[in-house]
């Protein structure tokens, strides 16, 4: 380790090492002596460093006992004005890991309203990564807190024409039922160096989006995917993975299913592209025109409307993070686990067509 990077413990360590080599006839005097004036530098400038923090600590507490005995009109703090500060940003960091000491004395020295909120650039870089997910950035999202349902038609007698004057229409027969939410958590932990803890504001928190951003939200259209395959509401069709498949799943679909896109894996898609070029093969567009989304974890082909599916989000799009520095601490790790609260649902009836081939 370079002195420059050591603590107050391994500069001890250090030093009662050399203190042995010393001892020693043939030690390196010269040397030794230059390491121990080189250690007693790192020793100050840690010793100053401390004296720094506690100096902002200080003043932050008195800030804040200001703050206190100001008048009452004085205008709180809102805290969307504060988050895209970098003291702001540098706090939310340190409270990610598990520090909330500048948080609390920042937002008291700021006389801050409301509930500690995610810098903007933290939400602008999730949305970011879920907009390179063609499936994911379509659905409808919502977050409603804890588990609920929607409720979707599944029959009911239909309007009709009425001739003024004419006996009344009869009354209409209506049958709800209910999807139900219950959102699980998707989770990926990683292990890092334990020099990561020591990267501060913007630069530790653009090192997690990294490393979850794009990952938790390709595993979450994944799960989109798979419920529109298994949803109860789902139209069911059986047909040849070919040409004729997309018209196949096409006629299925409800009235509702407007804008309706093919889901399809890049294999399938291939498949049915290279069998134009067969003799006899007479269809331009296998998919008539309707946008194809790839995603490699459908067995056969979906078609129908994304805007028919709901993902619930009860906690936000915001990634929580859990870091654990003890459990690898002798191996110099530290691991970090990521994990977002999300359920997704087909809350339309017939807006999706599963196509499984024959």
């Amino acid at each position: 380790m370079e002195i420059k990077e050591m603590q107050m413990s391994d500069i001890e360590k250090r030093s009662a090492e050399i203190e042995e080599l010393l001892k020693s006839d043939d030690a390196d005097i010269d040397s030794l002596t230059k390491e121990v004036e080189e250690l007693e530098n790192r020793k100050d400038e840690i010793l100053t460093e401390v004296e720094q923090r506690k100096k902002e600590m200080e003043e932050a507490l008195k800030s804040s006992t200001e703050v206190e005995a100001l008048p009452e009109e004085r205008k709180t703090m809102e805290i969307k004005e504060l988050r895209n500060t970098p003291a702001y940003i540098d706090a939310f960091a340190e409270m990610v890991k598990g520090n909330d000491k500048e948080m609390r004395a920042l937002l008291l020295s700021e006389n801050v309203s409301g509930d500690v909120a995610v810098p903007a650039f933290v939400e602008d870089r999730i949305y970011t990564d879920w907009d390179k997910l063609p499936i994911l950035s379509r659905v409808h999202k919502v977050a409603v807190k804890g588990n609920y349902k929607v409720g979707y038609e599944a029959s009911a007698t239909g309007a009709v024409m009425h001739t003024e004057g004419a006996n009344a229409p009869t009354d209409e027969t209506l049958h709800l039922n209910y999807i139900n939410f219950v959102a699980q958590y998707i989770k990926k932990w990683i292990k890092v160096s334990d020099t990561v803890l020591a990267l501060r504001g913007e630069a530790f928190l653009n090192y997690l989006l990294d490393e979850f951003g794009y990952q938790i939200g390709l595993a979450l259209e994944n799960s989109i995917v798979a419920e529109i395959a298994s949803s109860t509401i789902s139209a069911k069709v059986t047909n040849a993975m070919d040409s004729t498949a997309a018209m196949a799943g096409f006629a299925a679909l409800s009235d509702e299913a407007t804008n309706p896109v093919v889901i399809i894996s890049k294999a399938n898609y291939a498949a049915i592209m290279n069998a134009r070029t067969t003799a006899g093969a007479k269809i331009e567009d296998p998919f008539n025109g309707m946008e194809v989304l790839f995603n490699n974890t459908v067995t056969g082909m979906l078609v129908g409307d994304l805007e028919g599916v709901v993902v619930n989000l009860p906690e936000g799009a915001e990634i929580k993070y859990i870091i654990d520095d003890k459990s690898l601490a002798e191996a110099d790790l530290v691991k970090i686990v990521g994990k977002l609260m999300a359920d997704a649902h087909l809350v339309r009836p017939n807006g999706f067509a599963v196509v499984t081939a024959a």
